[in-house]
């Protein structure tokens, strides 16, 4: 059984970043919902698989089990789709879900409680039993991409 997890999970994060074809939003401030990008008009590169070299509020946690809010992207800021928990990134180890290294830009986090009308947000990775939507995942870990992981408590930058 964890050999077929293993193997789903890495098919999934392969297929994932193969297919990533638009660049992530530049709007990476936590408590920015709907601030427009000061990057609007400047031309992002041909193709940005990962946010590597950037660090966010999560690359600062120091506490297990830190509460956190998933959000996505809609139009010109993010939405709240889920409440959650994230723990410490071993900055010694390469961090894994499922025995699978997790790729740069994502985190690993629990999804407590996904947002009414929310279950249906398509997943980025796809969960450890093939899962697709946030709904599916719910009380389990997944990894998310670190940019829309807004540490609850913490001010803005």
């Amino acid at each position: 059984m964890d050999e077929k997890i293993q193997k789903t999970v890495e098919e999934a994060v392969t297929s994932h970043l193969q297919s990533l074809s638009q660049p992530p939003p530049a709007n990476i401030s936590p408590c920015s919902a709907h601030l427009k990008s000061s990057c609007a008009s400047t031309e992002a590169p041909a193709r940005q698989v990962d946010d590597v070299g950037l660090r966010f509020p999560v690359d600062d946690v120091t506490a297990p089990l830190t509460s956190c809010e998933l959000h996505i992207s809609e139009g010109d800021g993010t939405v709240k789709v889920d409440t959650g928990v994230v723990s410490p990134i071993d900055p010694t180890k390469t961090p894994r879900i499922y025995s699978i290294p997790i790729p740069a830009g994502y985190a690993c986090v629990s999804v407590d409680r996904v947002v009414r009308g929310r279950e249906s947000v398509p997943l980025d990775i796809e969960g450890g039993d093939g899962e697709k939507t946030l709904g599916e995942v719910e009380k389990t870990f997944i990894c998310w991409r670190k940019r829309y992981i807004i540490i609850l408590g913490v001010p803005p930058p």
